[in-house]
């Protein structure tokens, strides 16, 4: 897959490469992750937005026909939502939606032909993503204008009343958890637990407009994934995709750092070999449990970036991909060994988030099924 590169005045910003390294990192494009049936990635500009795919869910999604079953679909992530009605001259409304819940963050697709709409106050941070159509939106005495390529509309917590218009809206919601963002921050830059990042997020703002198309590449990937897993958010979640969705924003409301990390200075010697121990320790000890670059950037002492290259140049493989390699061998171990405990379990045990992706990367790394092992050694 070759790279996005987009020139920022005398700067290049490699936003879709750097998705496609973590998407293979975390194996979130595996054929065998059971993916919904008819999933694929979509194409948001091929068609009118009143009929055109959702980023994601677009074969599963909610239908509506009037903007008060719309309203009442939404109220679960927006319980101020106020009014919404129709727009004059943009006939029968249309309204499309999908959802998908997880832990820390929540992601949605609207489609609507056109709509009016007011919110009292929202209870959640939210980033939209526009990819068709234009809404004007106004906060506060502020006018926004939104549309595909302008950047991603950031809207805190206990903003206050807003109004829009939407003509032929197509976009992508995240409902985000501040705390999380920061914590991937930390893990970008490489600092430690409670250091003190600015990310401006205490106001309405367009965050990504400097690199205006990597905001459409970044939301074509996201979607691509969430639309491959999105009858399983568990496995998403299991995956860590949250944790690679918020440092994929940091640089959205931060791309002044792209230099920055490009240029940092990791440790090396004996400091980076203990720092590597550690992470290492830290996943063998808990083989079962849900780790995050993030989470091991904070561990070893280095930015997420860092902490990938010192595993590339050790072990040949990022941090996640080693962890799998380590679960792997822990299941043939105990398939050997005689254990009675199911596919299914040991999938778990050994923390896989099911037991089919737990068969295909077994049969992808030892030429034959779980099952297989088993009948031998039986």
């Amino acid at each position: 897959m070759r790279a996005f590169a987009l020139n920022i005045g005398h700067k290049l910003v490699f936003v879709g490469y750097a998705i496609y390294q973590c998407l293979v990192a975390l194996s979130i494009f595996n054929r065998d992750a059971s993916p919904c049936a008819g999933a694929s990635a979509v194409d948001v500009e091929s068609v009118p937005a009143s009929s055109s795919a959702l980023l994601f869910g677009n074969d599963h999604c909610k239908r509506f026909n009037s903007p008060q079953d719309l309203a009442d679909a939404l109220l679960p992530f927006w319980p101020h939502l106020q009014d919404m009605e129709t727009v004059p001259g943009h006939g029968a409304f249309q309204g499309r939606l999908a959802a998908l819940p997880m832990p820390g963050l929540s992601a949605l697709a609207v489609g609507v032909s056109g709509l009016r709409m007011a919110v009292h106050d929202n209870v959640s941070t939210a980033l939209t993503f526009p990819l068709q159509g234009n809404t004007l939106l106004r906060i506060d005495g502020r006018r926004f204008n939104e549309y595909a390529g302008s950047g991603c509309f950031f809207i805190p917590a206990g903003t206050g009343p807003q109004y829009a218009e939407c003509s032929g809206h197509n976009a992508c919601m995240l409902q985000i958890d501040r705390q999380l963002l920061t914590h991937a921050a930390r893990a970008v830059l490489g600092l430690q637990p409670g250091e003190p990042v600015e990310l401006d997020c205490d106001r309405p703002r367009v965050v990504g407009a400097e690199v205006g198309p990597a905001t459409l590449a970044l939301a074509r990937h996201l979607g691509a994934t969430m639309e491959l897993h999105a009858c399983n958010p568990q496995l998403l979640d299991r995956l860590g995709f949250q944790d690679f969705v918020y440092r994929q924003l940091v640089l959205l409301f931060r791309p002044d750092w792209q230099s920055a990390v490009r240029q940092q200075r990791q440790p090396s010697g004996g400091p980076r070999r203990r720092a590597i121990d550690r992470v290492c320790d830290a996943m063998l000890s808990d083989l079962s449990g849900r780790h995050t670059v993030s989470a091991l950037s904070a561990l070893s002492g280095m930015s997420a970036r860092g902490l990938q290259y010192a595993f590339k140049s050790r072990f040949g493989q990022s941090p996640l991909q080693w962890l799998r390699e380590q679960r792997l061998e822990h299941a043939r171990r105990k398939l050997l060994g005689g254990t009675h405990d199911s596919i299914t379990q040991i999938a778990m045990d050994c923390g896989f988030a099911t037991a089919s992706s737990f068969s295909a990367f077994y049969r992808s790394r030892f030429g034959e099924l779980p099952t297989a092992t088993r009948g031998r050694r039986a």
